[in-house]
């Protein structure tokens, strides 16, 4: 299997142990279609999904746009059979628009974490982290995060600080078409999907 033919499959299903695809390095790929509930073979792997809020327009606090809003319906559609059993999300129109579509699909209501709580961003994540690593230990669970805060401008991006603390080299979500999926062992190394869904945005740069 070529390396690009290796990246699609794994974008697109999901499934397969990134251990079996060692030296295989799937940096971007699109996710055509439904990603489905298969995670590594351990049953007590947790994977967390994170995303970027989808688009809107400025402002302090604005709602979707309606590319935004095309893209939560992208998201619902993408994740609707990925076994996801929580969505997190902070409380803020944008990311609780985007969580919107999924959540009403799957029956879930969205933990929202109030934005004043990320002036001490490292230490909110590691809370957030212990909880989604006790409570959905073995499950799926959706982060949809910021790439920053304009309240608190000296704090981390939650998206970056979750993605290091989760394991994660690089920079976390920051396009609004990126989808990253990390697999969580009970020990060792996390193992990273980086993918993008619902096509390229008009806000991003590249």
């Amino acid at each position: 299997m070529s390396q690009s033919s290796a990246c699609w499959s794994l974008a697109y299903r999901m499934l397969l142990p990134l251990a079996l695809l060692a030296g295989v390095a799937c940096t971007t790929a699109s996710v055509p279609g439904p990603v489905t509930d298969q995670r590594p073979e351990a049953a007590d792997w947790t994977t967390v999904i994170i995303v970027r809020h989808a688009e809107r327009d400025p402002g302090a606090d604005p709602p979707l746009n309606a590319e935004g809003q095309a893209r939560a319906q992208a998201l619902a559609a993408v994740l609707a059979d990925a076994g996801v059993e929580a969505i997190y999300c902070t409380d803020l129109i944008r990311n609780r628009d985007t969580a919107r579509p999924l959540a009403n699909r799957l029956g879930l209501t969205p933990n929202v974490i109030g934005e004043d709580r990320y002036a001490d961003t490292p230490g909110v994540v590691a809370e957030l982290l212990r909880e989604i690593l006790t409570t959905h230990a073995g499950g799926t669970v959706l982060f949809i995060g910021n790439t920053g805060s304009s309240r608190f401008p000296q704090a981390p991006g939650v998206n970056q600080e979750l993605f290091r603390r989760l394991g994660g080299a690089g920079a976390a979500p920051t396009r609004y078409q990126d989808l990253y999926v990390v697999h969580v062992p009970p020990t060792g190394k996390p193992r990273v999907v980086r993918a993008t869904y619902g096509g390229r945005s008009s806000l991003d740069a590249s």
